[in-house]
């Protein structure tokens, strides 16, 4: 997630602007899982580049969502929340999936008190990033520092979140698919 202040440019869209696909929600399930049922995983999520979790659309997100409070930016420094290609049964997940960039992804990377947050996605064979942020004015390089493992990043101050914050945002990701309207996307040109 690392973005220097040399970046050479940047677009701000909103979101509807942005070029994202239509949104891939979560399936609906109508009836809750029962014993001896087959437990489907649509979503993978990553802590800190390590611990690999498979979620599906019976999960309790928050509990999933919980580590976000606790990030320090250095061993716990980042959350990746990523769509699978397809809801697959759990037992059915390979290394193959498991491994996978995958084609929508939410992620965040920084401390509970600061982090930034980046929606991937890719269209016709091409991912594009994009730092997520409250509306306002971008002028110039961005400057807050964000340490997170053993890398950082530079974001302007509008593109700044909480713990608390950032888990909204997961969770209306996990249901729908999409951000809110609300966010502005800056697209990272690498």
């Amino acid at each position: 997630m690392s973005s220097s202040p040399e970046a050479s440019a940047c677009r701000v869209l909103p979101v509807r602007a942005a070029g994202t696909p239509d949104p891939r929600p979560v399936p609906s399930f109508d009836a809750e899982p029962t014993a001896g049922e087959v437990i489907v995983a649509t979503h993978r999520v990553t802590y800190s580049d390590r611990l690999k979790v498979f979620i599906g659309p019976h999960e309790d997100v928050d509990s999933f969502l919980r580590p976000l409070r606790r990030m320090d930016g250095h061993q716990r420094f980042s959350l990746d929340l990523t769509v699978l290609p397809e809801p697959m049964p759990a037992t059915e997940v390979t290394t193959a999936v498991s491994t996978a960039r995958g084609d929508l992804a939410l992620q965040c990377a920084g401390s509970a008190d600061a982090m930034t947050l980046q929606l991937r996605t890719t269209i016709d064979h091409v991912t594009r990033r994009y730092t997520l942020g409250f509306p306002g004015h971008r002028l110039g390089l961005p400057t807050v520092y964000l340490p997170h493992g053993d890398g950082d990043t530079y974001v302007y101050a509008e593109e700044v979140f909480t713990a608390e914050h950032a888990a909204e945002i997961f969770r209306d990701f996990f249901r729908d698919g999409t951000v809110s309207e609300g966010l502005l996307q800056r697209e990272i040109l690498d």
